[in-house]
């Protein structure tokens, strides 16, 4: 059982992040130049208090699973001090470049080269105004720092919660029949705290980007227990009923309806009877009313060509239209998570 020294542990490392990342943001933004107000209904937003409540409750609601013995508590992940402290400064030397595609004063032209060969067109963009989309060495490097500003720290939490869901499903297995597999799994921060979590299981990473798995290497480590490969989500290289466990995080939201729709497909083909699913990403409108608003105003201010369609969206309607049987959604701060059966 976890002791007072544990929390105490968990809880100077969830602030340390929050206030590394949220100072980020705030040098961010005043780096920034102010974009144009929308020109079209905005919903309700959230007061910055309401949203740091919650934000709370979040690492709270994490505790809580600890203390209960759901999953271990959560290790640093990532670089060594002197690579994160530099991979701080690509951050900010990398804003002015964000800043002006925000504001239409830089090309959008990712890098040519055989590694962006044959990917599907909706892929090759420059998601959030990011340098070389998801394309590049450098933007595999940004990447974990953009998003933990973006959500002031608590990114990897969100993604977590992925984690009880599938530690309940667990009681009735043995992790090492276990076979699952994260879609999307860019840099490799969930499928990390998988491996960790249930070091017996074998799993499998697939993404598109070379460079953002070569990433989630040096993450993961050498193992034998994680494969990582290049695939898309629409188009999983595995047999009909072949595996246990999927997992998805934050990738919905950059999908096209018609490539989505296949993804979700392809789920229910490869998912054995019993098996789980447990995909994370935005809210969607509806999930938290008060905060619509936030939903309206997020592809405004960040590149997401997808995103306004995914919101008006349910994702646990989209398991039902695939013989998935939604069996839990919970809200975690922006996020929502949803688990799903296969019968």
């Amino acid at each position: 059982m976890p002791t007072a020294l544990d929390r105490l542990t968990y809880a100077a490392r969830q602030t340390a992040r929050v206030a590394w990342y949220a100072g980020h943001y705030a040098a961010g933004r005043r780096l920034l130049k102010p974009m144009p107000k929308p020109d079209f209904p905005i919903g309700p937003t959230p007061s910055r208090a309401e949203l740091t409540a919650d934000m709370r409750a979040l690492f709270e609601r994490e505790w809580r699973d600890i203390a209960a013995g759901l999953f271990p508590a959560p290790r640093a992940l990532g670089p060594e001090p002197a690579e994160f402290l530099r991979r701080s400064l690509l951050y900010f030397r990398d804003l002015p470049q964000v800043d002006a595609r925000r504001h239409g004063a830089l090309d959008d032209a990712l890098p040519p080269g055989s590694q962006a060969d044959g990917l599907p067109d909706y892929y090759r963009q420059n998601f959030h105004f990011q340098s070389d989309g998801w394309l590049s060495e450098h933007s595999a490097a940004l990447y974990d720092t953009q998003v933990e500003v973006l959500f002031t720290g608590a990114a990897d939490a969100m993604r977590r919660r992925a984690l009880a869901p599938i530690a309940t499903w667990l009681q009735q297995r043995n992790q090492r029949d276990v076979r699952g597999l994260d879609i999307g799994c860019g840099t490799g921060r969930l499928l990390a705290s998988l491996h960790r979590a249930w070091p017996g299981m074998r799993l499998t990473g697939i993404d598109l980007s070379a460079p953002y798995l070569e990433e989630a290497r040096r993450l993961i480590g050498r193992t034998a227990r994680v494969k990582l490969e290049e695939a898309a989500a629409e188009s999983l290289p595995f047999d009909d009923a072949s595996l246990d466990l999927i997992v998805s995080s934050f990738l919905l939201h950059e999908l096209p309806a018609t490539i989505r729709d296949r993804a979700f497909a392809e789920i229910s083909r490869v998912m054995k009877p019993g098996g789980l699913v447990v995909i994370v990403d935005s809210l969607q409108k509806g999930d938290r009313p008060e905060w619509d608003g936030l939903l309206d105003l997020f592809p405004h201010y960040f590149h997401e060509p997808y995103y306004a369609e995914y919101v008006e969206g349910s994702t646990e309607n989209w398991c039902a239209a695939a013989r998935l049987t939604p069996v839990q959604s919970e809200c975690a701060f922006l996020s929502k998570v949803v688990a799903a059966t296969r019968a």
